[in-house]
């Protein structure tokens, strides 16, 4: 009487199946991981945009500045930087969308931040910013607050180190009418007012 069950060889090529169809499966679970984390981040991007947008509303059509400097006596030399993402926290009330969802980071004034901004838009008034559906406000960096140079530290410029792309070989940014996108290369014209 034989024994019902598998052989060794059946267990093998079953083995070897599974193997294979985890082979194939595990990049697409990778990637599909990875989009989620770039939705995520164009998310925080975007309600960035929109807070920027009510900040300017609140402060006669003006661009959110990239810090302020408030001293704290007089003659003293020390004060308080205040940057622009706490600018926005009113507006956005989530602290939580400081920082990428693929969790890269610097702090900046002891705050966990993922985002720059373009320090060439920042504290205009609206009314002179020409292009606005076409101009980066505010993007993914890797260590840095901001940009007043793209020609050489955007990621088309000569050390292009300011701008993170995170994001499969590309980076989210919120633009200065207050959508947001991922963009795989920008140009000049996206980092300067017209």
């Amino acid at each position: 009487m034989r024994r019902a069950g598998f052989t060794l060889i059946e267990l093998l090529v079953v083995i070897a199946i599974i193997a294979i169809l985890a082979a194939i499966l595990f990049p697409v679970f990778s990637k599909a991981r990875e989009k989620a984390r770039q939705a995520s981040c164009l998310s925080n991007l975007k309600q960035y945009g929109l807070a920027a947008m009510m900040y300017a509303q609140d402060y006669d059509d003006t661009m959110v500045p990239t810090y302020i400097y408030e001293p704290t006596g007089p003659a003293t030399g020390c004060g308080n930087l205040t940057g622009w993402f706490h600018l926005l926290e009113p507006y956005v009330k989530n602290n939580q969308i400081r920082v990428c969802p693929s969790g890269h980071h610097t702090c900046v004034w002891n705050t966990p931040l993922s985002y720059g901004v373009n320090s060439l838009v920042m504290y205009r008034p609206l009314a002179v910013i020409t292009n606005p559906a076409d101009l980066i406000h505010i993007f993914e960096m890797p260590y840095y607050l901001e940009i007043w140079d793209p020609d050489t530290y955007a990621d088309y410029g000569t050390a292009g180190g300011y701008v993170a792309k995170r994001h499969n070989d590309g980076f989210n940014a919120s633009f200065c009418d207050g959508h947001a996108k991922w963009i795989k290369n920008s140009k000049h014209s996206m980092w300067y007012p017209g």
